[in-house]
């Protein structure tokens, strides 16, 4: 017997779903290299045949799945627990599913049976590793809502943990929040909320435009795509422009934002820029910090009696001088959004530590992290724009 099934969660015809027993081990172990096609060689196999052994199938069995034919042959499994140590963790350990059943939706099923069941255990969320390299299951689980963990480095642009399992054993690590359907179940669902009709203009430089990011995402992108609010409808404008300065930017908000702002029920800017204002251009800075300091001033000052306001600060860019500088123009930003009431989200000491952000950057134009980067800049936002969406004066300053 499984636990209660979630309103659209059936098992297709033709497949029967089960808890596993200890009998079941050989069984998963015989499957999975013939379902692995050889991934990652011989070192893969070794790989996989240790990751199952016989106590996942004596003390893990209610919180994990099997999915057999009518004939009795294997087409699926899913080996989870909670965690003892975190009790609000629910934890993925293996899934295999019988490659002629691929696109079926079967793998999907044993993930939305596994949150069903984490949640009704006390659990929040739901973690899991992937190797690098295996874009199938990077796919998949960036398709059921995980989120790629920050990293200590970066593989083909993706934030990756070296030594993760051991010494030459990087992994890729996932986790995805459980959703306030899933912890409160299907039944007796409340009202649907009203839907906020929310447009926001993204306004600022390159890193707003998301340049260097080859998923075209940038954090723009990410920050939209995890707006994930059935009481919201968001319409996000990204209105970044390569080498813009604080003083073009100024020039064209109202130009550029006006027209897509005007007919909103709500409307919201987001600034970010500065970067551009510390670069010389042969002749001295393009803009210096008090003209750039001034610059943020007046576009506040004649945006703010008609929209909610919330500004980026600027990011490293490689460049030890140029960081220096926009570094303290970062702080320069933040009394001027605080003495105006504007929250400020500062992110760059955060990213001029982070691994993925520097090795993007050394690894691409010398300025702009790849996808790994832009995903640790949506990680560091992610919170205070939720909030700032719920209330557009929560709170001045986020670190």
């Amino acid at each position: 017997m499984v636990d209660e099934v979630p309103d659209g969660d059936e098992v297709p015809d033709g497949l029967v779903l089960r808890h596993p027993t200890p009998d079941d081990q050989r069984r998963v172990l015989a499957v999975m290299d013939a379902w692995w096609a050889g991934f990652q060689g011989d070192a893969g196999s070794l790989q996989r045949s240790l990751l199952l052994p016989r106590l996942f199938f004596q003390h893990f069995t209610a919180s994990s799945f099997l999915v057999e034919r009518d004939d009795g042959r294997l087409a699926a499994f899913l080996i989870g627990f909670v965690s003892p140590s975190q009790p609000e963790v629910a934890y993925i350990h293996v899934v295999g599913v019988d490659p002629s059943l691929h696109r079926r939706g079967v793998g999907a099923l044993l993930y939305r049976r596994f949150f069903h069941l984490a949640a009704a255990r006390g659990c929040r969320r739901v973690q899991c590793v992937t190797s690098p390299g295996n874009t199938a299951s990077l796919a998949f689980h960036t398709g059921l809502g995980f989120q790629i963990d920050p990293g200590d480095t970066t593989i083909d642009g993706v934030a990756v943990h070296r030594d993760y399992d051991g010494p030459g054993l990087p992994r890729v690590a996932f986790t995805r929040e459980l959703t306030d359907r899933e912890l409160t179940g299907p039944t007796s669902p409340p009202p649907p909320p009203a839907i906020r009709d929310v447009r926001v203009c993204f306004l600022g430089d390159s890193f707003t435009a998301g340049v260097g990011d080859p998923a075209g995402l940038g954090w723009v992108g990410r920050l939209a795509a995890r707006t994930e609010n059935r009481a919201l409808q968001l319409t996000a404008y990204n209105l970044g422009i390569r080498g813009n300065t604080s003083a073009q930017i100024r020039a064209r908000w109202r130009q550029e934002c006006l027209p897509r702002l005007s007919e909103a029920p709500q409307a919201r800017l987001v600034l970010s820029f500065g970067v551009n204002d510390m670069t010389h251009d042969g002749q001295g800075l393009r803009v210096p910090p008090e003209r750039s300091v001034a610059n943020l001033t007046a576009l506040l000052t004649e945006a703010l009696p008609t929209l909610p306001v919330l500004m980026v600060g600027p990011p490293p860019s490689g460049d030890p001088g140029r960081d220096e500088r926009v570094a303290a123009l970062d702080e320069q930003y933040a009394r001027v959004c605080a003495a105006k009431d504007v929250p400020y989200i500062t992110v760059f000491a955060a990213l001029q530590e982070q691994p993925s952000w520097q090795q993007g950057i050394a690894a691409g134009d010398g300025a702009h992290p790849a996808a790994a980067g832009y995903e640790q800049l949506t990680h560091l936002l992610v919170d205070p724009w939720r909030r700032w969406l719920d209330d557009p004066r929560s709170g001045c300053r986020e670190r």
